[in-house]
């Protein structure tokens, strides 16, 4: 019966081999036949050629998990924005989610969902690479500062959410109008997604103290000839008769806007969203000038790693 030999065996006879030794010298030295040589040594050459593919389609598989990590990273950075300082978050019409339907909304819920929305929607493989993300920096800093960015930002929502409900109330108590989003209602009233807007954006130019263009209330006129207050091209009211008296206390309204805790709360909440963001950008950016995601996840313990 033929000897066999090991794949140790084969291995030397291919180191051998490719050292320079001829085959009949490795079979004599083995004392087997010359055929017996020339098969391990292809055998044994075999299996060193799918070892190397191997590695090199685990590096590859690495490589591309890693790009992975690195690409949902930089799509959470690129989450990690400032909103503008006139941001309106609901809307000033009855589209979509409005302030004037205020009373059948849960305010808070609102901006929890919305907020978390912002980091949270994606598709499925996405979702699968965030949970390998996770795994991999798993008690990381970065989760930390990424919630609290994510509860700052909820609540600068909110902030600017009952301050839109304090001016509507305002321009309300103060005129004696409703605001409304639609034309065809008998006047007077107000145009919500005018005279809303309006207050709304001038008083958080004033909050963030934006001094620029103090002669805007100039711009508010009563147009006794059409029963309107406008503002430039814009009509804000439709007053039949008390133009004059309408832009006054649209005016009275205003002055008490700027003295309203909502929107000094608008401001405190936009700082504090500003430094959690800036902290949050700052764990992100650490790790992507590793270069690399380090620790593991599951489908690195699937590669062998």
């Amino acid at each position: 019966m033929p000897k066999k030999f090991s794949i140790a065996n084969q291995k030397r006879w291919l180191e051998d081999y490719e050292n320079g030794k001829p085959e009949a010298s490795i079979a004599s030295d083995s004392r087997c036949d010359l055929r017996t040589v020339r098969r391990g040594i292809e055998e044994a050459r075999h299996q060193r050629d799918a070892q190397v593919a191997r590695i090199d389609l685990l590096k590859q598989a690495l490589l591309k998990h890693q790009e992975s990590l690195l690409r949902k990273l930089g799509e959470i950075l690129s989450t990690l924005t400032m909103p503008p300082q006139d941001l309106t978050v609901l809307s000033w019409d009855e589209s979509g989610q409005s302030i004037l339907r205020k009373s059948d909304l849960d305010l808070e819920d609102l901006v929890d969902d919305e907020a978390s929305d912002d980091l949270k929607k994606s598709d499925s493989q996405a979702d699968m690479v965030e949970g390998m993300l996770r795994q991999h920096l798993r008690g990381d800093k970065l989760w930390k500062a990424l919630a609290r960015r994510e509860r700052a930002y909820s609540l600068h929502r909110l902030a600017r959410i009952a301050l839109q409900n304090q001016v509507i109330t305002l321009l309300e108590e103060e005129t004696g109008y409703k605001l409304e989003a639609r034309g065809d209602v008998p006047p007077p009233f107000l145009h919500s997604y005018t005279a809303g807007d309006l207050f709304y954006r001038r008083t958080l130019v004033d909050a963030f103290g934006d001094s620029k263009n103090n002669g805007w209330q100039d711009d508010i006129i009563a147009d006794t000839g059409t029963n309107c207050v406008k503002y430039r091209n814009s009509i804000l009211a439709e007053t039949p008769g008390t133009a004059n008296e309408c832009r006054e206390n649209l005016l009275k309204a205003f002055r008490k806007m700027e003295m309203l805790p909502e929107a000094i709360r608008v401001v405190n909440t936009y700082e504090e969203l500003e430094e959690s963001t800036f902290k949050a950008k700052q764990a992100v950016e650490e790790i992507r000038l590793l270069g690399l995601v380090p620790g593991v996840c599951k489908t690195c313990r699937r590669l062998g790693i």
